[in-house]
């Protein structure tokens, strides 16, 4: 009996279909989810002008554990199942509702919550396609100020939806899968750089085509076997921080690849001299 892939997680909508959602009146919840690394959350921003009825989620202490983080786990270690729940229940996140997340980058903060949120196992997350710049860019107006969250959330978590490897399996992991490494390509090697070794280099941005948008399969497909990486092979993806990584992921999951995510990335591995560095 051959197995069938499961169906693809990562799914995007377009700002004409958010925006025709938002006007239905269904039980829509979408995130704002602005982050620049090594910052503060990006709350002003947020406030100076974001999607009518989007609420700010903060990637440094909501979807990543700030304690974890003090205890060298990495930049964003996952976030702990109660405090996420509460969180999502504080921002009106129902058993039921379908997640849209969007940034104003390229995409990697929204694919970080993506992962999160189906991990912690949430049904339905979905990214915006171009994120806040497409949304503008399409006539999408903007609000300002605080979101309106008339009632909290009753989201129950059930985190292990996805696969993560901690630091200390991944190069067992890596045995039978391919170690993928999402940093730009001057972080991968060279007189300031290093990788985890035995890794291959494919910056995540490779998902995206010109306009920020996510490339077809088979063009993917073709730039992964280009860096020698076959897409049939499983893969394990990690960055700087567990953010770039996220990107990869959500678009190796589009077109079916079998991908695990490392959270603690370079920012965990990189800590403690002991562990093998290539460059």
């Amino acid at each position: 009996m051959t197995h069938e892939p499961d169906p693809p997680l990562a799914r995007t909508v377009t700002p004409a279909w958010l925006s025709e959602a938002l006007q239905s009146g269904g039980d829509f919840v979408v995130l704002d989810v602005r982050f620049s690394p090594g910052q503060p959350g990006r709350r002003e921003s947020f406030l100076a002008g974001h999607v009518p009825g989007a609420r700010y989620i903060d990637l440094p202490t909501e979807l990543a554990d700030p304690v974890a983080r003090q205890k060298g786990r990495g930049s964003n270690p996952l976030p702990q199942p109660d405090h996420l729940q509460q969180t999502l229940r504080r921002l009106g996140v129902s058993a039921t509702a379908t997640v849209i997340a969007y940034d104003d980058t390229n995409g990697a903060p929204a694919a970080r919550a993506w992962w999160v949120l189906v991990w912690a196992g949430l049904a339905d997350v979905r990214v915006l396609e171009g994120g806040l710049k497409a949304w503008v860019a399409e006539g999408g107006l903007l609000a300002k100020g605080e979101a309106n969250v008339e009632e909290p959330g009753n989201v129950e978590l059930a985190p292990g939806r996805l696969p993560h490897v901690d630091v200390d399996a991944v190069l067992q992991v890596a045995n039978h899968a391919t170690l993928v490494d999402a940093r730009p390509a001057d972080n991968f090697a060279g007189p300031t750089g290093g990788h985890i070794p035995g890794a291959r280099s494919f910056p995540a941005n490779q998902v995206l085509d010109a306009h920020g948008r996510f490339i077809e399969a088979e063009v993917l497909r073709d730039r992964l076997s280009a860096a020698g990486i076959d897409p049939d092979r499983p893969i394990v993806a990690y960055c700087g921080g567990g953010v770039a990584a996220s990107l990869l992921t959500f678009g190796l999951d589009r077109i079916g690849a079998d991908v695990t995510f490392y959270p603690g990335s370079w920012s965990e591995w990189r800590l403690d001299p002991a562990r093998p560095v290539e460059s």
